[in-house]
């Protein structure tokens, strides 16, 4: 009887290979052989599922963002104003939890090739849009709710919000001492006062 073989489970031990070997030696270190190395798996089972490494670093990268993006939408279910909504969704994606860094970590590289190589841009475009987005019907479901002033620039808060999310992430990868979460919500906080009706 032939042997049951899990697709999903398979392919995810193969992009948590990739994830490691991102986060400890770079997404220019990644190969299909250490890739096999670190899955414990061979070339060919990879290369079954991956046709190569554009595709695989793209899928491992797809994985990261799915999760952070639906962990930031559950989030921001989970609360009822909008200011904390925001909080929610920025501090779900922020780097201070192990898997989060790791996370964060592969985000900063698969970035970094972005600028070189057109089908990591394509797909960074891609899923900066959906982060754009849940900020953006954030901030529209708070001034509907009455929260945010009437005249709110969705477009320049969405920019301001994701271009500080952003920043945090490398902030806190780096140097994460120097943003405790009380200054994180402080500074947060700070920049939507004058959004918010009084």
């Amino acid at each position: 009887m032939p042997k049951v073989v899990d697709v999903e489970a398979t392919r995810m031990r193969i992009v948590r290979a990739t994830w490691g070997i991102i986060t400890k030696k770079g997404i220019q270190s990644v190969s299909m052989r250490r890739v096999a190395s670190a899955a414990g798996c061979t070339t060919g089972l990879i290369t079954h599922y991956f046709s190569d490494k554009d595709e695989l670093v793209t899928h491992a990268y797809k994985v990261v963002l799915d999760r952070m993006i639906a962990d930031a939408t559950l989030r921001v279910t989970q609360e009822s104003s909008v200011r904390e909504k925001l909080l929610a969704a920025v501090e779900a994606i922020e780097p201070s939890a192990p898997e989060m860094k790791e996370f964060t970590v592969v985000l900063i590289n698969f970035w970094a090739q972005a600028a070189f190589n057109s089908t990591f841009a394509a797909r960074c475009r891609q899923d900066y849009k959906r982060w754009r987005r849940l900020i953006a019907r954030t901030i529209r479901q708070g001034i509907d709710a009455g929260e945010l002033r009437t005249g709110t620039d969705v477009r320049a808060l969405t920019d301001t919000i994701t271009l500080l999310s952003d920043g945090l992430s490398v902030g806190m990868t780096l140097t994460p001492s120097v943003y405790p979460r009380r200054h994180r919500h402080t500074i947060l906080n700070s920049l939507l006062q004058p959004y918010l009706r009084q």
